[in-house]
This record gives structure tokens, sequence and C-alpha cells, in this order.
């Protein structure tokens, strides 16, 4: 049976109060020589903190939610997402830098339309990060929100009015068109996810866009390929792609650029001989594709820790705000000709 602070106290010869401030770090209230001897016997009786307890002294749960919206309803992968790589490194690096900095990380994947704001009531949240959520998701939940939170990939209504880390996308997307046009394509095309609504896909492919304008040359609607970003996807969409005269493509996913590749190999096309391709991320697999992914490399380990740096802060002072916007750069590889 687990010991008690009472029976803690009795041992040591103190109140249960010293006991307390010694588990709670109030040193200051105590001397050495009894800081040490209550750490003995809490040591001899292997005795472990309650944290409700401690939670409801401090007023804090040292929790951080990590919530990933699930939005693409109609996507048959939505309830895969730790098949893209993505995911794990990104939540790698946020758990190691919440961890090193004494906080413990959960994680919850919502639906499109789930109301989770009472939720986090419940669970005592010190702060929640949500990654990529869309209007819909804001207004249903981080609006109403009582808590700091930090929004990572996300676009919406208002945006510097609420502390965000995103990546540099529309650059993104201008250096593949400037890398696929100085490597010598003249029909290109892009693959995304919707472009209709405010997002990382739209930043990307307005790069992509403007990239080709500045170099006189026009996406023909045509060429658009609108799906999820999925390696299934690729695959799927390699037909329409190999069927189009495409001899260079954008991928919005390094997972679509692999689906993309293999799909097309299987149709008898060469990468990059006939179709180029270059996708978005930077994954740690893509040094393992064949042919190695040339893709736009954003650092996903930074983007995690700027954004518990950024969280930390906001718990500090709530009313500070800050939106980071993280650097890319091109990773050349073999997949563009």
């Amino acid at each position: 049976m687990m010991a008690t602070i009472k029976e803690i106290a009795k041992l040591a010869g103190v109140s249960p109060m010293t006991v307390s401030n010694v588990i709670n770090k109030k040193h200051n209230k105590v001397s050495t020589k009894t800081i040490e001897k209550v750490e003995q016997v809490i040591r001899d009786l292997d005795y472990v903190p309650n944290m409700s307890a401690r939670t409801l002294v401090s007023k804090s749960s040292h929790i951080i939610v990590l919530i990933i919206p699930q939005t693409l309803d109609d996507d048959p992968d939505k309830d895969y997402a730790m098949h893209n790589p993505f995911y794990g490194e990104m939540i790698n690096s946020i758990e190691y830098n919440l961890r090193i900095n004494k906080y413990y990380m959960m994680l919850r994947f919502v639906s499109e339309d789930e109301v989770y704001v009472e939720s986090l009531k419940l669970w005592n949240a010190d702060g929640v990060i949500v990654l990529g959520t869309d209007q819909n998701q804001f207004d249903l939940n981080l609006k109403k929100l009582a808590i700091p939170f930090v929004m990572i990939d996300s676009y919406v209504d208002d945006a510097e009015r609420y502390c965000s880390v995103v990546n540099d996308d529309r650059n993104g997307g201008k250096l593949a068109a400037d890398y696929l046009l100085d490597r010598g394509c003249e029909n290109l095309g892009i693959v995304c996810t919707d472009i209709s609504s405010k997002g990382v896909s739209q930043e990307r492919y307005n790069g992509f866009v403007e990239g080709l304008s500045l170099r006189n040359k026009e996406l023909e609607q045509k060429h658009i390929f609108l799906g999820y970003p999925s390696y299934e996807y690729g695959l799927k969409i390699s037909k329409a792609i190999a069927e189009s005269n495409l001899d260079g493509v954008f991928a919005f996913s390094d997972m679509m650029a692999f689906g993309i590749i293999e799909g097309l190999k299987n149709l008898g096309k060469r990468v990059p001989e006939d179709i180029s391709v270059i996708g978005y991320d930077g994954l740690f697999v893509s040094e393992i594709s064949s042919p190695k992914l040339t893709t736009v490399k954003q650092n996903i380990y930074e983007k995690g820790k700027a954004t518990v740096d950024l969280m930390l802060k906001v718990i500090k002072d709530k009313d500070y705000i800050d939106n980071v916007v993280l650097p890319v750069g091109l990773l050349e590889k073999e997949s563009v000709k």
C-alpha cells in the first residue's frame, strides 16, 4: 500500500506541512537537515507524489494537449495518420521539447466537426497545441478556449492575433517552380489538397503559380490534381499525370511524391528521365526512396521546438503574441532531371 504524507511526517518527526514543502520544493521554508531527513524517508518508503493532488495545490497540471484535426472526412486514409512520417517527426519533437521543460504531452486526434473545448477543461491542461486546424475547427473550439494555445501550419482569419508557427509555405512553392524550370522542365503540374480555403496547400499552390508567372509560364487547370496527402493518393493519381504529357510535377507532400514516383514506374515512366517529381517536407525517408526524392525541406524538429518555446512563453504571459515564420530550403537529390 502506498505511503501517505502523514506516515512520512511521523517517521521523520516533522509536520505534514513540512513534508509537503519538501515534496513541492519549497526549500526556503525548511532547513537543509530536515530536507535530507524527509527525503531519506521518502526514498525508504518509495513514495510517489499524487499528481492529481499536486495539480489541485499548484493549479498547474504541466500537461500540454497536442491536437491533430483529421479535417478531410472523405479521405480514405484519415484514420491512419501515423502512416505519414511527418506526424511522427513532429510529435517526437514536441514531446521531447516539452519533456526537457518538465511538461507532459497528451495526444488527441479529432474529427472535422468535433467539439473538444469542454474536454480540455476536464483535463485541466495548461495549454494546447493544434497542428493544422482549419477555420471551422478554430471557430468551434480555439476561439472559445480560456487557456493558452499555439497553432502550427494553420491559416485562419485574424491569425496575427494568436500565437502560431508556420513555414514560409508560399516561398516553398516558388522554390519548387523555380527549380523545375531551371532544370529544363516545360510542362508543369501540381498535386495538392483543397486550395479553395486558407491553408498550407493554398499557400504552396500560390507560391508555385507565382513562380511560374514570374517566368512567363501558366499552370493549366487540367494540370491541377486535387486529392489527399497520402502515398495511396499519389499512386492513384499517377495514371492521370502520365497521360497529361507533363515533364515536371510538384507534390504538396513527400508522401504524395513517393506514391507518384512508384505509380509512374509501374506505368513504365522513368523518374526523372521522363517526368521530374519534387516533394515538400524533407522527411527522413526521402533518403531511402528510389530515386532519392528532391524536395522542399522544412526543419520539422525546429518547428516543434519553436512551437514549445512559444507555448511556454504564452503560459507565462497570456497576453504574449507571436507569429513565427520558419524558412524552407531546397534539398537536391535524384528525382528531378
